[in-house]
Order: C-alpha cells, then structure tokens, then sequence
C-alpha cells in the first residue's frame, strides 16, 4: 500500500510539472518561441547597391558601375576525367592558368569560383563552349557589379581606387567613399518546412538606393596631355619623378593634378606597395627660387622695393654663418629688383628679404598658406614643412628666401601662383565641383572664402616682374609662348643627402610656376621636377613643359592671345 501511494504521488508530482511547462510555453513564453520559429523559418537576401560614378567637369566618365559575371563551378558535376579538357577551355577566357583551374576543379564541394567580375560577352563565350559538341555541365555564371576605370591611368591618382571589399581606398573612391557606396537593400520570405518558398507568406522588400554621383573639377583631356607631357619630359631628362598642378585663376578649382608614372586602378599589380598613391598632396619638396615672390610680394606691398630699385648684387654674401652664393659668379653689379627676380639672384633676393625683416617675411608665408593644408578633397593631405618663427636662426633666414628649409606640395606651390594671378587673393584649391545624389538632387560643393594676400596692385606689380622671367634675360624664356605674355619663376633646389644631413651639391628638384596670359590669367601651373641628369636646371627642364602644357590649355580653352605688349624693365643699371 505504501508502494502503491509513493508511485501515485511521483506520478503526480511529474504531471504537475509537465502541466506548468505548459502553461509557461503556451502563456508566458509564447510570444518568444513563436518568433523564434519564424525566425527560423524566414529567408533574407541582400541586395547590393551599385557604387556611383565618378565624372570629370565636363561629364566624362572616370570611374563606373558595370554590370558583370562571376563564373563559378560546381566539380561533383563533373567527371574526373574532363577536368583537365574543362581547364583547357575555361583558361583563355577567365585569364587562369590551366593548373589553377584544374585545381579548383579537383575540389570536392558543391561551389568552386573560377572568375570575378567578367564582361557579360566573356560570359556568354563560356556559356557557349562545348565538349564533344555538348554544353558543359556543372559551370555557371551569375550576376555581379564590377568597377570600371576607362581611362586608366589618366588621373588615377584623383579618382582613387576600391579594395577588394568594395570599400573605397584611395582618392576620390576614398575621401566620397559614403556617397558613392549607396545603400543596401533586402528582399525577406518564408519558407516551409523543407526550404520551399511559402507563397502564402509575405514578402518584405527594402529597394537599395545607388550610389551618388561625384563630379571633379578636373578636366580630362587637359589631365591626359599634362601627364603625356609629363612623362614625356621625366623621360627625356633622366629624372627620378614629377609633378604638375594646374588651377583656375578665379576659382581655385584643380583643372589637372599629375604625377609620372600613374598608376591603373583597373589593374592592381599596377599599384607599388610603399608608393604614394597621390604625390601632388601627399609629397613634398623644396621649391628653390619658385619661393622667392614671397619675398617680392612682401617688399612690393610694404614700400620696400619698386620694380626699378636698384640693388647693388655681390657675388656672395655672408649671413648667420654661412655664405650664400649666386648661381653663377659676377662682379658686384646693380641689378634693379625686377632684375634680381629675372636672373634669380639669391645674393639680391637676401638683400631685398633683410629689408623686409623676419616678422614680416614669415607673415607672408603664413598668407600664402605655406605650412597649412589647404583642405582639398583628396586622403593623405601634408601641410608641407615650415619652422615656426621662433626657431629661426639668422641662417634659416638666409635660406627661406631662395626656397630651402621651406617644403610643399605642388599643389601648394600652384595655390601660391594663383593668388598673384587672382590679383591677391587665394583660394584654397578644391577637386570636387558638385555631388548628385542617386534621386537627382545635385549639390554645388562649398567654395571655400577667399584669402586677401596683397592688394590688387601689388598683385599686379608682382606679375610684371615674373614677366621679366620669361622674356630676355631670364632664366625662364623656354616657358614663353608666342602671343601670350607669360608670368613665372624657375627653381633649382638642392635636395637634403639623407648620408650626411646637409645639401646635396648633385641632386636637385627643378621647379617652375606661372601663369597665362598674364595680363588677363586664366590659370596658374606649378611644375617639380625629381633630379634631372646633367645638371639641368628649373629654365632647362620645368620651363619647357610648362611652354607645351600652357599652350595647350590656351587653345583648348580658346583664350585669346595677349592685347598689350609686356612692360619691359631694366634688369641692370650700367
């Protein structure tokens, strides 16, 4: 009897249990486990939004969208004894080798990837092929998205580049990388219970939303002819490397940003890692006797100096310990100050600099953005290299005149021109013109506020003087250009022997900046050359390449030649 009511209770102390189980799944619990399997029994795809285009000023695709095919296989389909024939097929196509493929073959899942991101046409080819006159089975190609560059290597330093991930990596595909990646979308479904779509189930779908469009302010062609030019010239002279920046005069807007030897972001064995991917920001160098309007802009606008003040020129002249020559040796002469600029005296330029003083030289600097970034719309931006002025020492001061101890971009050193072409005031460079988002709405870019650097005379006086550069008896009369005047400066800096830490006597960055026409300029160009063989210099190297980029852009932009004849200066006193 005992036993008989020890079991009934046993029973019933479980029946209990199992009751209160089941009030909590059903009653408490429920709406946790209901969601659970719908979870379960849900199915979400993701739909990926196209990246957005990347076009020049004028509209001209530099980087898209296209549609694409990745062709995949699935090996249990196919017999071991056609894997090799299949590879000798597929190779050609999927641009693998034999062995490569037949390796993926021989694998033993139900996916094996033999390509990305083919044309469809290539595609089609592969659809297409045949084993003893019958398709090949067990090979597929289903639809992708692949980044397209169509010119190459033309402003590929500007447009930038996406990783394999489809995240922006450098330039423009960087910097834009949130505009241009869009949003993705989702499609949501039911399936039963042996993974067949419920068709009374719902479906919830959330459209991706495109990339947006970014338009530059760099113009293609222009980009194309000053790196063919580029290139041309590194060549001819044996140099290490160069650049060239080239801005509108009024607006600051970037119309080419080139450097030697580009490389394809439709390629990317192209790209060398430890390379910069962007110089004309992201390098700097010493630009020599480009630096030297500084000074004549301080001394113009402080009542220094008049073109025609004469200046009696040593051949050296001895400053905080160290003696600065002339590039080439003379008697003590009387140049005027036009003609220290046209003959690039660094024995003149210190004179005129120790009449303007350090505090004020070093004010001039800062307006000229030396030192600063000037935020345009590109990764990786240097401030380039200026010492504060309360490190200088009285042989800092003998070197920042002549441009050394001072380092920028090019795209610094353009920034610099601009102001004196624009009558004094800079304009911080930009690179992007305007973004359209994928609904059509487009956003002009902000234009950043102008910078009054000098006065509109002085801007003027100090172009009349870079006349002098590139008419007779300037370093720079390889930069003239018939019917137009033309304003500039020549450098040759001595580049710092990483061996030693001082200046090296045998390799150099050659420079030259200006503008046209420069009685009305259109645009500013600053050029470095990376260490030319044979001692060439500035007016041997950079100014010729300015000769042929400018006369380029004059008649492409059908500027009309100069009405008015330059103002000849004395460059020296008898």
């Amino acid at each position: 009897m005992n036993r008989l009511w020890t079991s009934v209770v046993v029973v019933g102390l479980l029946l209990a249990v199992v009751l209160v189980r089941l009030v909590v799944l059903q009653g408490m619990d429920s709406s946790g486990y209901a969601l659970a399997a719908s979870d379960e029994k849900h199915e979400f795809v993701t739909l990926h939004a196209a990246r957005g285009s990347i076009v020049d000023r004028n509209g001209v695709p530099l980087a898209y969208t296209a549609n694409a095919k990745d062709i995949v296989a699935d090996p249990t389909m196919i017999s071991a004894g056609h894997r090799t024939r299949y590879a000798e097929l597929l190779s050609p196509l999927v641009g693998k080798s034999v062995a490569a493929i037949e390796k993926a073959l021989n694998s033993t899942t139900h996916y094996a990837p033999l390509a990305t991101a083919l044309s469809p046409a290539t595609a089609k080819q592969i659809g297409e092929l045949t084993l003893d006159g019958k398709p090949l089975p067990g090979v597929f190609s289903q639809a992708t998205l692949q980044r397209m560059y169509p010119s190459q290597t033309t402003g590929s330093n500007v447009v930038g580049v996406v990783q394999a991930d489809g995240n922006g990596a450098a330039g423009i595909e960087d910097s834009y990388d949130s505009v241009l990646k869009g949003t993705d979308g989702s499609v949501s479904y039911e399936k039963d219970s042996v993974g067949n779509v419920n068709p009374a189930g719902p479906i919830k779908s959330k459209a991706a939303v495109d990339g947006g469009t970014v338009r530059l302010t760099i113009d293609q062609d222009l980009q194309y002819v000053t790196q063919h030019y580029l290139d041309q010239s590194v060549r001819e002279s044996g140099a290490r490397g160069g650049q060239v920046a080239i801005v509108d005069r009024r607006t600051g807007q970037v119309l080419a940003l080139a450097s030697n030897g580009s490389f394809n972001p439709q390629d990317p064995s192209t790209i060398k890692a430890g390379v910069s991917l962007n110089p004309n920001v992201q390098q700097v160098f010493e630009p020599g006797s480009a630096n030297k309007i500084v000074t004549m802009t301080a001394a113009v606008e402080k009542g220094v100096i008049t073109p025609r003040t004469v200046i009696s020129v040593p051949d050296s002249i001895d400053t905080g310990g160290i003696t600065v020559h002339d590039a080439w040796w003379h008697p003590v002469q009387k140049f005027t100050a036009t003609g220290v600029l046209a003959e690039s005296s660094n024995v003149g330029t210190l004179e005129i600099a120790q009449r303007v003083g350090k505090q004020t030289f070093d004010d001039y600097l800062q307006r000229f953005g030396l030192g600063q970034k000037t935020g345009v719309e590109l990764p990786g931006e240097s401030a380039g290299l200026l010492p504060a002025i309360n490190t200088w020492s009285d042989a800092t001061f003998a070197n920042l005149p002549i441009g050394q101890g001072v380092a920028m971009t090019s795209l610094q050193l353009a920034s610099m021109y601009q102001t004196v072409a624009n009558d004094g005031v800079r304009i911080p460079p930009r690179v992007v013109r305007s973004v359209t988002r994928s609904d059509g709405t487009a956003t002009p870019a902000a234009q950043p506020a102008g910078v009054r650097v000098m006065s509109s005379a002085t801007a003027k006086t100090v172009r009349t003087m870079l006349e002098s550069v590139t008419l007779k008896g300037g370093t720079g009369t390889k930069a003239a250009i018939a019917g137009y005047r033309v304003a500039g400066k020549t450098g040759t800096a001595q580049q710092p022997d990483p061996k030693t830490g001082a200046y090296s006597n045998s390799v150099y960055w050659d420079t030259f900046a200006g503008m046209a026409p420069a009685d009305n300029p259109a645009f500013a160009v600053a050029i470095m050359i990376d260490n030319p063989a044979h001692g060439l210099e500035g007016g041997d190297v950079a100014a010729p390449l300015f000769h042929h980029i400018a006369s380029y852009e004059l008649a492409a932009a059908k500027i009309a030649p100069s009405g008015s004849q330059s103002t000849l200066v004395p460059l020296l006193v008898k």
